[in-house]
């Protein structure tokens, strides 16, 4: 080969020296784009995947139990974690919202946090409604039946969000825990709302299958839990003992024993010459007067045995009519219990319907509600006086009442359209009274009475009533026996749809994101 043909093939072969080096720069150049490329990827993946994390979104789906081969999100438990949590922390006050619930007890002795007690709970009323409801779709019913209820409910959440100036997310999320989301809300109050609507017609439907020789039956079994109780008593608390002298010396344990003993027989004292003096011919009230007892209950009436006091319920249930008799309260004082009376009360309660038009009042500087103006009084009975006029010219139906109710009185039961059951003789404290027991008193009757209180009171008010008489109960001693077997009744039928492995609970791992 010769040399200028060898140099030629060189050249084809390999670059030159110049354009090797810009081979190799452009080489590196592309290597490091692709580097920074890789990492801005990856960088990017994770700002996402951390923005994606605080977001809750996996938290929200993470298993938190299960119930039988149901998964139950993080996000579905919270719907009952924080609804429980919210309970006791703002309505009973039980527990510091601001403080992780597993550093609050519940048991001491059993070792049990608060974090505990809600856990269990939620997945207990997550578990009852699983099942309810889908006893209640096998058995026909459907989210059409409840849905005007439903579509009531996020109203007024949504309205109660609007209240408070936030977003419906966020208000439903200070309500049920930061995972939850309108869909899954939405969700669940449908079916907690089935299932409710599926177990109350089974309770109304159970509770009215029971005949008069039912009732009977039971009541000769469990006269104890059925009778009416009427007693009296009277408690005599000892004293307090300090436990430091006058000079602020700690006392000995038999020193403060030595008190102890001398206060509970000082209240033994007084508790034995009340006895006496009823034994005498002391009437109870008068009794009270004289005596200024720590408590006390004049011929007060409690319906079966179980609701008397264990303190004294074995000694009152020895006793005959209108016998008394003094019982300790260990290391605190002493009772006096004066047994009256027990019957199977067949009286009858009536169910009405009332319209509350309360008379404006003000308060004096100690809070107590005054006595209406001449000018209030006039405008709360013009006020009633249209109502009325308003259900004259209405059909004059039970519903047509509950409408005027809902819409125009002050009572609490307006919402429920004025319904009060279970009225008898001396619970309503004016004239509507001796109206509604009258012998003649029908269906459909109407009153308008004026209602005045004692003023010297802040729960005092003043006003007119209207008030719809609408029908005669079952006998008292009926309801009560009635209101047991249907217990019964229900407690097995729930044992039994919960009893099956279907409905078997158990936490997962994400009930690690609950109460620290």
């Amino acid at each position: 080969m010769s040399a200028s043909r060898e140099k030629k093939q060189r050249q084809t072969v390999a670059p030159s020296d110049k354009n090797s080096k810009a081979y190799s720069e452009q080489a590196a150049y592309k290597r490091k784009v692709r580097t920074y490329t890789a990492i801005g990827v990856v960088v990017a993946i994770l700002v996402a995947a951390l923005i994606t994390w605080n977001s809750g979104f996996f938290q929200r789906r993470a298993t938190a139990a299960t119930i039988g081969d149901t998964k139950v999100s993080v996000s579905e438990l919270g719907y009952y974690y924080y609804n429980i949590r919210y309970m006791y922390a703002y309505y009973y006050g039980a527990v510091d919202p601001n403080t992780p619930d597993n550093e609050q007890m519940y048991d001491e002795e059993e070792g049990k946090t608060y974090r505990d007690f809600f856990l269990e709970s939620a997945l207990s009323q997550a578990q009852n409604d699983k099942a309810l409801y889908d006893a209640a779709v096998a058995a026909g019913y459907s989210k059409s039946d409840i849905q005007e209820d439903l579509d009531e409910r996020i109203d007024s959440t949504k309205s109660a969000a609007k209240t408070s100036a936030v977003s419906y997310k966020a208000y439903i999320q200070s309500m049920y825990g930061q995972y939850i989301t309108p869909s899954v809300y939405e969700d669940l109050e449908a079916r907690s709302l089935l299932a409710t609507k599926y177990y109350n017609d089974v309770y109304t439907d159970t509770k009215e299958s029971f005949s008069e020789t039912d009732l009977e039956d039971y009541y000769n079994e469990h006269k104890d839990d059925a009778d009416t109780f009427k007693y009296s008593y009277l408690y005599f608390k000892a004293d307090e003992v300090e436990e430091t002298d006058d000079e602020g010396n700690t006392l000995s344990n038999d020193e403060i024993s030595k008190l102890k003993e001398e206060a509970m027989a000082a209240a033994k004292t007084k508790a034995d010459e009340a006895l006496a003096a009823y034994q005498e011919g002391t009437d109870v009230a008068k009794l009270i007067s004289e005596t200024s007892p720590s408590n006390s209950a004049d011929h007060t009436t409690v319906v079966g045995a179980s609701s008397l006091s264990s303190i004294y319920k074995d000694k009152l249930l020895e006793l005959e009519k209108d016998q008394g008799a003094v019982v300790e309260n260990t290391d605190a004082g002493y009772y006096v219990v004066i047994f009256h009376d027990r019957y199977q009360d067949k009286t009858t309660p009536a169910t009405i319907r009332d319209i509350l038009i309360k008379a404006e009042t003000t308060t004096d500087e100690d809070g107590n509600t005054e006595a209406p103006t001449q000018e209030a009084w006039d405008a709360a009975k013009a006020k009633a006086e249209e109502v009325m006029a308003k259900w004259e010219e209405s059909d004059k139906t039970a519903e047509a009442f509950g409408k005027l109710a809902e819409e125009y009185s002050a009572s609490s039961t307006a919402s429920n359209g004025g319904v009060t059951t279970g009225v008898k003789s001396g619970t309503l404290n004016d004239d509507r009274n001796s109206w509604l027991f009258e012998e003649e008193r029908a269906t459909g009757d109407v009153t308008m009475v004026q209602h005045q209180d004692n003023p010297d009171s802040t729960s005092a008010y003043f006003g007119y009533h209207i008030t719809y008489f609408q029908e005669w109960e079952e006998e008292s001693w009926k309801q009560t026996v009635r209101s047991a077997l249907t217990t019964d009744a229900m407690t097995d039928w729930s044992d039994e749809l919960l009893g099956s492995d279907t409905y078997a609970t158990a936490l997962a791992d994400g009930a690690k994101y609950f109460g620290y």
